[in-house]
């Protein structure tokens, strides 16, 4: 459809609207009298039935007067009578007249206030809805539209009123269609369903329009009984629903384990919200005659159909309605005994001109909704203002986070336990804490006080009693005294005793959960120390050159030793070179412009000066052997080379090198670093134990293969030597390394006749 048309369609059903309630508004403020006529032989108007909230009704007129005329005119119709002002009666021989009271404005408000908010809610909802543009927002706006207008001309349809009945006829059986055509488009939509058109929908359409024709045949032939007319229209608006509710209870079923699943819920909560409560205590009753509660209250249900059908087609997201069901689960079981005391202390308190059971539903539902929205709003509030409200339950947060940022620096066992118990001493103020531990396998009790005088701690029976049936890791309490355990490891399970407090007072709940929530970190800390310490242990004991472990870990454990380098390098460079530029700076302008001082001051500054300098280079250089940047720069060779030209600078040896045909991109930079690091460990153990003077290396690939070939004249070793680490840890690192990167190598020395390494790495 073009966007005028659009647009023009959209403003004259705004206009339609907005006239039909002020309409019905102009309607509602007339007074009511509340009488219904029949007509006898004789063509005289006689009173059938007079409404208990019409005017007549606080009058002395009766049923069967005779009515002579409406507001001094001898000609007048039903609807003429509905909203008269004077009405002239015979009974008998006696003419009387009446005359309505002036109009209870605060009775008009109550009666419009609820379908009026409901009618601002859609209009507003359906402006935002019209930028959608699409056939499902289209549907959704009818529905809304037609369940508003429905809503708000209830009171007048129900007084008789023409306009109000002809609106009511076509808005609520229209809302029923829009309805179901909204969920079939929405689904398909969605892709929950894949046939854009369904035969379901035309019969739909059709009986709709039967319905309309039968309502309408009722204004102008009388007597048609009532089944066909009101009763039809609300089982054809009921039948719809619940056949709606019953789709989606079969789509949830189908898909609940799709990501439509929350979707679906979300549907199948919004119906079962803002209709369950108007068909199965309102409408049914009412067509069984039965006790049934107010419209307004059943009403009040409905303003979930436009906040949630409005919220899922505006936005692309859910709130987490499993979360929001377990909550309101949760609530409406708290709420449910007070909402019945209160309910039955009301209905005591009340008159009992109404049926009790129509009260008492009408009171059980109102209270026991504002219970559960009260909770799940203070829910929301102590979450909001958690920081302004409750200062202790605060301090208490907080010393958790701080303890939780305390736990990453400790390393070991004792630690823990002495972070946990200054902990505990500085948020309870506890008179003694106790360790015990307990043997499972001796079934015997070891008690530790670590806190507090011994003799205020007894260990009594009912307490051993507690840790030994204890298997849920639960607080334990014992008078005055909480305990919860704090760890296991193999037979033994240690327990925390705190208590009494000093100031007498028992634990209240926010302490208890203190309590759990901080020992949970430290079971988490405890075991992570345990495994770390068990790893380490196993890994001390392994001989890689015996007993080679896998790849993995060795390339892991090459990785984690790189990273403390780049960390250590860091810091070097951040920290102590920084100083040490900063105070040679300060030095050099001292000794340059500073003309006072005496010479030989001077020439010692200046010695000092040329000592920083060289400080300041070895720590340059340390930084780069740490973190080689160059790596990443200009790749293996050129750092390899720069690497060489500095270690010939430094060492006796003479160093010749050769590179051929060497490819220098990797797609691994570890295997970059490793390699280098070959070179490095190769380079130093020439310059500190092979007393070398000549050192030769060559470096080549062949078929996704690279070949490291280094000798040197140097000394020479016992190659049985080399697996006993402590003596060539420089050769087993390289050895390592190789391993780490699937590689292969010889060693070929002896006394006296230098080293020669060949080495093997995959590409």
């Amino acid at each position: 459809m073009p966007q005028k048309k659009r647009l023009f369609l959209a403003i004259s059903v705004l206009i339609v609207y907005l006239t039909l309630h002020a309409y019905l508004l102009t309607a509602m403020s007339k007074p009511y009298s509340g009488i219904t006529l029949s007509s006898d032989q004789q063509e005289n108007y006689i009173i059938e039935k007079i409404a208990k909230d019409g005017w007549a009704n606080t009058t002395d007129i009766s049923l069967g007067d005779i009515v002579v005329e409406v507001e001094g005119e001898s000609k007048f119709s039903q609807q003429s009578v509905i909203h008269a002002k004077e009405i002239t009666l015979q009974n008998d021989e006696t003419v009387s007249s009446y005359t309505a009271p002036n109009i209870n404005m605060s009775r008009v408000l109550q009666d419009i206030y609820i379908p009026g908010i409901f009618s601002i809610v859609t209009i507003i909802l359906c402006v935002f809805i019209y930028q959608k543009h699409s056939k499902t927002a289209n549907y959704l706006m009818g529905f809304l539209m037609g369940a508003s207008l429905s809503f708000f001309t209830s009171t007048e349809s129900g007084r008789g009123e023409l306009v109000a009945t002809l609106v009511l006829t076509f808005s609520f059986q229209l809302g029923a269609l829009f309805f179901t055509y909204f969920l079939h488009s929405l689904f398909f939509e969605k892709g929950i369903i894949h046939e854009k058109k369904s035969g379901l929908l035309l019969t739909n359409t059709v009986i709709c329009i039967f319905i309309i024709f039968i309502n309408l045949l009722d204004l102008v032939v009388p007597n048609i009984p009532v089944f066909l007319t009101s009763n039809l229209m609300l089982i054809y608006f009921s039948v719809n629903i619940l056949f709606c509710i019953g789709f989606l209870i079969y789509e949830y079923m189908k898909n609940r384990h799709s990501l439509n699943e929350p979707f679906l819920k979300w549907m199948l909560v919004i119906q079962v919200v803002a209709f369950f409560p108007f068909i199965f205590l309102h409408a049914l009753p009412w067509m069984l005659d039965l006790p049934f509660i107010a419209d307004e209250i059943a009403a009040l249900c409905l303003f979930a159909i436009p906040i949630g059908y409005s919220y899922l087609v505006i936005t692309k997201q859910l709130l987490d309605i499993n979360f929001i069901l377990n909550r309101i689960r949760y609530y409406s079981i708290l709420s449910l005994l007070p909402t019945i005391i209160i309910s039955l202390v009301l209905i005591g308190m009340v008159n009992h001109e109404a049926s009790p059971i129509n009260q008492f539903i009408e009171i059980f539902l109102l209270i026991f909704v504002l219970n559960v929205l009260f909770l799940i709003i203070k829910e929301r509030i102590d979450f909001s203002f958690r920081n302004q409200l409750f200062k202790d339950k605060t301090n208490l947060t907080q010393s958790i986070d701080q303890f939780t940022e305390k736990l990453s620096m400790i390393m070991n066992e004792n630690e823990l336990q002495s972070a946990l118990i200054n902990e505990v001493v500085a948020i309870l103020s506890p008179s003694v804490i106790s360790l015990i531990d307990y043997d499972d396998s001796t079934a015997t009790f070891t008690s530790n006080v670590v806190y507090g005088e011994s003799n205020q701690f007894i260990l009594h029976k009912q307490q051993k009693w507690m840790m030994q049936t204890d298997t849920e890791s639960s607080l334990l309490i014992h008078k005055s005294a909480i305990g919860i355990k704090i760890f296991k490891k193999n037979n033994k399970t240690t327990y925390l005793w705190i208590g009494p407090k000093k100031n007498k007072t028992n634990f209240n709940i926010n302490e208890k959960s203190w309590t759990i929530t901080i020992v949970k970190y430290v079971r988490l800390v405890h075991e992570n120390i345990h495994t770390i310490t068990n790893l380490i242990n196993s890994l001390a004991k392994q001989d890689i050159n015996e007993h080679p472990t896998s790849v993995s870990l060795s390339r892991f454990l090459f990785q984690l030793a790189e990273r403390e380098r780049r960390r250590l390098a860091s810091d070097l460079h951040d920290s102590a070179l920084q100083d040490q530029i900063v105070w040679y700076r300060k030095l050099e302008t001292l000794i340059n412009e500073d003309h006072t001082l005496p010479s030989d001051t001077k020439d010692q500054l200046i010695k000092i000066k040329i000592g920083m300098v060289d400080v300041i280079k070895q720590i340059r250089d340390t930084c780069n052997e740490l973190r080689p940047n160059l790596l990443l720069e200009a790749g293996l060779i050129k750092s390899l080379k720069e690497l060489f030209s500095q270690v010939q600078m430094r060492v006796k040896y003479n160093l010749d090198y050769d590179f051929d045909h060497i490819s220098d991109s990797f797609e691994d930079y570890n295997k970059t670093l490793s390699i280098y690091r070959i070179f490095q460990e190769l380079l130093n153990n020439a310059d500190k134990h092979s007393e070398a003077t000549y050192v030769a290396i060559s470096m080549w690939e062949e078929d996704e293969t690279i070949y490291i070939d280094y000798r040197d004249n140097g000394i020479g070793f016992d190659l049985n030597r080399l697996k006993q680490k402590k003596n060539h840890m420089g050769l087993s690192g390289v050895k390592e390394r190789i391993f780490s990167l699937n590689g292969k190598v010889d060693f070929l020395s002896e006394k006296g006749k230098g080293l020669q390494v060949h080495i093997t790495l995959p590409r």
